[in-house]
């Protein structure tokens, strides 16, 4: 066991492991290497939840970023053990988004009643099917937006041109 560990760390990483040579002791270092001792992983947890206290939209970021970023935190206080209500999750992430633009889809939700049972799986789901709807008004809004006729039928789109002239000895 002691020689599929020692190949499975690189040398200058073992060598700085402070073990007494049997595998249980390797394995109790590398551990404690890599997931950094109580009092480092105490420090971790307080930092993730002052982060996640302080979690917001950056200026000009997407739906989709944002979420990223919101999911990437969750998964990381997860790791940690740091533990929150589904709703503690959901109105984190509603809080976070700008009022400008989610607000008034945001109340919509919330007068409904069935904000207060969303996971945060399906609160992402609505997030992501609005951001979706908002995106096509915003594309059908627009001057540029041109509507492809060939989309709506099967063959070409036949243009009715005038034929040519053609002439004969009895053409006058």
């Amino acid at each position: 066991m002691i020689s599929l560990l020692q190949q499975a760390v690189k040398e200058d990483i073992f060598i700085l492991l402070q073990h007494d040579g049997s595998a249980f002791s390797i394995w109790e270092a590398l551990k404690k290497k890599f997931e950094g001792s109580t009092e480092m992983l105490k420090s971790k947890a307080s930092l993730l939840k002052k982060k996640f206290e302080l979690f917001t939209s950056m200026p000009g970021e997407t739906p989709k970023t944002l979420i990223e970023r919101y999911c990437h935190l969750v998964r990381t206080m997860s790791q940690l053990k740091i533990t929150k209500t589904p709703a503690e999750w959901v109105e984190k992430l509603a809080d976070a988004l700008p009022q400008k633009e989610w607000g008034t889809y945001l109340m919509m939700l919330k007068n409904s009643g069935e904000f207060g049972r969303l996971s945060i799986g399906q609160f992402i789901e609505k997030l992501e099917a609005q951001d979706l709807e908002q995106q096509k008004i915003a594309r059908m809004n627009s001057s540029s937006h041109q509507q492809d006729v060939k989309l709506y039928y099967k063959g070409n789109v036949q243009t009715v041109e005038a034929s040519p002239k053609i002439q004969t000895v009895f053409s006058a």
